[in-house]
């Protein structure tokens, strides 16, 4: 928004969750920030988790105009309205609802049309509202509807971008994966990378992550998947929709992920593997076999969370035996 929005315009916003409107409120006082809990002062908005660590005590020191909480939280409003909040918003997920707030009143606009330094291929199909920012390179890629690709971005060609989508600085897409045959001297030949990449509508991808191009067909990002940083994604991966893959992870070649998986930092899944829905691959886990749906993975290698702590337990028990 252009002008600060105020108390009531965020009570509106938030009307049909439950609002516990405290002595002293003001619906014209201006909400000038959206900050953390722990730094909230007058005229702004914060939330609390009823997973946060010391969660009542930090309630009852803020100073917040306004606090979105957990509905579960316990919340005194006498010491609050003393303290100076005016208006408390119990939700069933106060997080999701601040961030909602923030997009609506706090975020800058998105960014329109290509910078001046940009190279942009004559071939490309850039749609007229989207934002290809300071030393990009574009070939001849496809680029839809309300897509913001930030600085120093390189997109090579057969690259199709959907609607909505972020790229932020740094990232290469489209890029030649690794792949190599042996011949009969013993030479590596490399073999030809003739695909694309697709990542379709909705998709964010964070700074200085690399998406190959396939060999023969596509490497494709599911919609709604979001894509961390320093994230390799091999050539002919397939990732299904609303994944997050997060920073350091790798997938090798021709890796397929289902829908709504997780892939925890510093994870890397061999090449070919198929990653089912609603997987959770640990923390540095190293996937060495295909994973079916529901399941979370741990350890190098990884194995089942149940089956790895089983193993630690008995390895610790070992150690002490020692």
């Amino acid at each position: 928004m252009s002008t600060k929005p105020t108390l009531v315009d965020l009570l509106q916003f938030l009307a049909q969750r439950e609002i516990i409107r405290l002595p002293g409120l003001r619906d014209d006082t201006p909400i000038e920030r959206a900050v953390p809990l722990e730094d909230a002062g007058p005229n702004t908005v914060c939330f609390c988790r009823s997973t946060a660590r010391d969660a009542v005590r930090l309630l009852a020191k803020t100073r917040a105009t306004l606090l979105i909480v957990d509905q579960t939280l316990p919340i005194d409003p006498k010491p609050l309205a003393q303290a100076g909040v005016q208006a408390v918003v119990r939700s069933p997920n106060a997080r999701l609802d601040f961030i909602r707030v923030v997009e609506r009143f706090f975020s800058r606009p998105r960014p329109a049309g290509i910078h001046p330094t940009a190279v942009v291929s004559p071939a490309a199909s850039i749609d007229p509202d989207v934002y290809v920012g300071a030393y990009c390179v574009v070939g001849e890629a496809t680029i839809r509807h309300g897509s913001v690709i930030h600085s120093g971005v390189h997109i090579h060609d057969a690259v199709y971008i959907g609607r909505n989508v972020e790229v932020h600085s740094g990232c290469v897409i489209g890029a030649d994966g690794f792949g190599f045959e042996r011949n009969e001297a013993g030479e590596l030949e490399k073999f030809p990378h003739i695909g694309g990449v697709v990542i379709e509508d909705d998709v964010e991808i964070y700074a200085l992550t690399h998406i190959a191009r396939g060999t023969l067909g596509d490497t494709t990002i599911g919609q709604g998947t979001k894509i961390d940083t320093f994230v390799h994604i091999a050539h002919n991966v397939r990732i299904g929709k609303h994944c997050m893959i997060i920073s350091h992870a790798m997938l090798g070649g021709g890796v397929r992920v289902g829908d709504s998986t997780w892939v925890a930092p510093s994870a890397s899944v061999r090449e070919r593997l198929a990653i089912g829905s609603r997987v959770t691959v640990g923390l540095g886990a190293v996937v060495t076999k295909d994973v079916p749906d529901g399941t979370t993975v741990m350890g190098v290698p990884a194995r089942p969370a149940r089956e790895q702590k089983l193993l630690m337990k008995r390895l610790a028990s070992l150690a002490t035996q020692g």
